[in-house]
């Protein structure tokens, strides 16, 4: 009768085999066996697996190295401010000068598309309020950052975040003036409400190249046109000192 399972004259023939695969999985796993541990040594903790990361898509930084690169170009504090080319929200040129009056000047550039322009519209509108009279806010339209089914001006490849899906902003690239300039008046309807004034770029994206190319930087200008503050991404905060030192 066959025997079903294993008996103590197996226990020979089982230990053969145990020992003759030990070197194969060995080997299989390209790790040299362990040595055996001294007697009454406890075992090593299980190895964990090294921790993992999703791949970083092409030119995408992380938010402060971000902050970096677009505060350290286009035009720096002790600078003069260089012409922009601008429009009203009707398509009109933009007179920067009648805005500033003799005053420190704020510039925010923002759009549609980007979530943290959004994000920090709130704030924009704060520092307008503070200043009051004392100094022109400025958001200017720029080229739109996270556009869907087209690339992103800062990574070359589509890039739409999650806030844009849930703020329903989900718009191509303007190809020309008369559409960058409804999304203007969307972003000024729907999120800026009145806060500070509002210019558009040109569609050659003049301004956006001047500024420094980054969707949310901050600047002060004194009234002479002097650069004295420059914020890689809006920083009511630093704005609010830098504009209340011109006011000394």
């Amino acid at each position: 009768m066959a025997r079903v399972g294993h008996d103590a004259d197996d226990a020979p023939t089982m230990r053969v085999a145990i020992l003759l695969l030990v070197p194969l999985f060995a080997a299989c796993s390209n790790q040299p066996p362990a040595p055996p541990l001294p007697p009454g040594e406890p075992s090593p903790p299980a190895p964990t697996a090294p921790p993992t990361s999703a791949p970083t898509p092409t030119g995408r930084l992380s938010f402060e190295g971000a902050r970096a690169r677009f505060q350290n170009r286009g035009v720096q504090p002790g600078q003069k401010l260089p012409p922009l080319s601008l429009v009203d929200l009707d398509g009109k040129p933009f007179d920067l000068a009648a805005l500033q009056r003799g005053r420190p000047l704020v510039l925010v550039t923002v759009s549609l598309t980007c979530n943290v322009a959004r994000r920090n519209q709130a704030a924009v509108g704060e520092l307008a309020r503070a200043l009051g009279d004392r100094a022109a806010v400025l958001t200017i339209y720029t080229i739109d950052a996270h556009p869907i089914t087209d690339a992103c001006p800062y990574t070359g490849e589509e890039w739409v975040p999650e806030a844009n899906h849930r703020d329903a902003v989900l718009v191509r690239q303007p190809t020309d003036l008369a559409a960058r300039l409804d999304l203007a008046r969307r972003y000024a309807h729907d999120w800026q409400r009145g806060a500070g004034s509002s210019a558009v770029d040109t569609i050659d994206n003049a301004s956006w190249h001047t500024l420094g190319e980054a969707p949310n930087v901050g600047l002060v200008v004194d009234r002479d046109g002097v650069v004295t503050e420059r914020t890689g991404w809006f920083d009511g905060d630093k704005l609010r000192a830098a504009c209340e030192r011109l006011a000394r």
